[in-house]
């Protein structure tokens, strides 16, 4: 509290009114280098993957690890199923979101995992029961950790993963739109500006089928 009394005494608040989002902005000279790196490196050499066949995650040498390296992971005091080999962790959106996870979990994971593959990302302007408005907050927050602690991270989802589209009401669902989401969805998408994109047009059952 002291220090709230502090910051309302001693400086201003300034309104930047506009259409540029300057959390994109790279600053030049910065001397924020997360991990100890110059910039964020190892973050921005991420990617998100849609539909997520093997051919897509293959290319970027992400290969499944086996029923074998399944393992049940206790970060402070939640439980969570993984696949973890070496310094890669494989989790789902349903299992890292879905439960009671909260910040000082991932962090303690963001300690031994440098690279982050969370599969089965629901869509954010398609309905679904896994994107509930505590799922997608714990989501944020999982982006701002990652982000901030600089490791490498793989999204994979077979819907469309925007959130820069996820923020126009016109392109949300009568159950989004009847349920509000209380994260700052402009806040994920600057976030994952950085991740590149890898996507197809063809869905990830028919390229199963087709034997690819």
């Amino acid at each position: 509290m002291p220090t709230i009394g502090v910051i309302k005494e001693m400086m201003d608040i300034m309104e930047i009114d506009g259409d540029t989002d300057f959390r994109r902005s790279q600053v030049p000279g910065s001397a924020a280098t997360p991990s100890g790196s110059s910039g964020l490196k190892a973050f921005s050499r991420g990617k998100i993957i849609t539909p997520g066949t093997p051919a897509q995650l293959g290319a970027f040498g992400l290969f499944p690890p086996s029923k074998a390296q399944e393992r049940i992971l206790t970060p402070t005091t939640q439980r969570l199923t993984v696949k973890a080999a070496d310094d890669m962790l494989w989790v789902s959106f349903a299992e890292l979101c879905g439960g009671l996870m909260s910040t000082a979990d991932y962090l303690a994971l963001a300690e031994d995992y440098g690279t982050w593959v969370i599969d089965g990302v629901p869509s954010p302007t398609i309905g679904s029961t896994a994107g509930s408005a505590p799922a997608w907050q714990r989501f944020s927050n999982v982006v701002d950790v990652l982000y901030d602690q600089d490791i490498t991270l793989f999204l994979v989802g077979h819907g469309p993963l925007d959130w820069d589209l996820a923020q126009d009401p016109a392109h949300r669902t009568g159950s989004q739109q009847r349920s509000a989401q209380p994260v700052d969805l402009a806040g994920i998408a600057s976030r994952l500006s950085l991740l590149g994109r890898v996507e197809s047009s063809v869905p990830f059952e028919e390229v199963e089928a087709g034997g690819s």
